[in-house]
């Protein structure tokens, strides 16, 4: 069943773009979601929010390789879910994990040591969630999904020339904000 959002598209292109969207990536919008839920209701609002998120983003989407494309999608949930559930109260925010940390362990490290680098990935991954939003897409958009600054700049809403600063600013802001909350870095 497709959510009620895609209806208020006026758009047709828009309208068959997110429905193909949706129809293609359902498995995936809702497993992520379930990660954070196991409520049905939970999981179809999530989802619901997560389309109206990528709604607004449609002309981002369209230029994005599919690889870029899932890992955008899983972003938009999980932070979307992050978020519906903190404002329900159901989540702290130290609850909320960096995902395949595993990846990064020296398996050589002592116990204690892995004891300090996990709490400091708590600190991290609570820390990250208090920055803007925006601030925090740009830094995701950049980092971790290895957009273009073309394409970061249609996420931000601005011209090319401006994603850099606007990067400047959201690594300060960030910086900052793990200042204020003496999170050390991992």
């Amino acid at each position: 069943m497709l959510p009620v959002i895609i209806s208020t598209l006026d758009d047709p292109q828009d309208r068959n773009f997110i429905v193909q969207l949706y129809l293609e990536y359902e498995k995936l919008l809702f497993s992520t979601a379930w990660k954070f839920t196991s409520s049905h209701h939970d999981a179809e609002e999530i989802v619901q929010d997560s389309l109206e998120r990528l709604i607004r983003k449609t002309s981002v989407l369209r230029q994005l390789e599919r690889c870029t494309l899932v890992a955008y999608i899983v972003s938009t949930v999980r932070n979307t879910a992050i978020n519906h559930l903190r404002k329900a109260g159901r989540i702290k925010l130290a609850e909320t994990d960096i995902d395949d940390e595993s990846e990064t362990i020296d398996p050589q490290l002592s116990l204690d040591d892995l004891l300090i680098l996990r709490e400091r990935q708590q600190k991290l991954a609570a820390t990250w969630l208090t920055i803007p939003e925006d601030d925090r897409m740009l830094l995701e958009g950049k980092y971790l999904l290895g957009l273009s600054d073309g394409e970061l700049a249609e996420l931000a809403g601005c011209k090319s020339n401006s994603v850099r600063m606007k990067l400047t600013r959201a690594r300060r802001n960030a910086l900052k904000v793990m200042l204020d909350k003496e999170v050390e870095w991992i």
